[in-house]
């Protein structure tokens, strides 16, 4: 949950209400499930982009939460700030 807040906050200006922190957190615990389960999915995701991964990371883990990260950027609250 505090990944969450930081992230919403970070992105937003404000703190996500208990409804959204559900919601984002059920993602978060599907996303760790599913990429635990296709590790393979997780390596191709951390593949994209400029940067490289920190190999002290999980990259299972890594990749849940970059797919959560993925879902607040891509809120209209934060496209618009409105």
């Amino acid at each position: 949950a505090g990944r969450i807040n930081y992230a919403f906050r970070l992105a937003t200006g404000r703190a996500p209400d208990p409804q959204e922190r559900a919601i984002l957190l059920e993602q978060a615990k599907e996303a760790i499930a599913n990429y635990r389960q296709h590790s393979d999915e997780a390596k191709s995701l951390l593949a994209v982009g400029a940067s490289k991964c920190d190999p002290r990371l999980d990259p299972k883990e890594l990749a849940a939460w970059t797919s959560v990260a993925g879902i607040i950027l891509n809120l209209d609250e934060t496209i618009t700030k409105e």
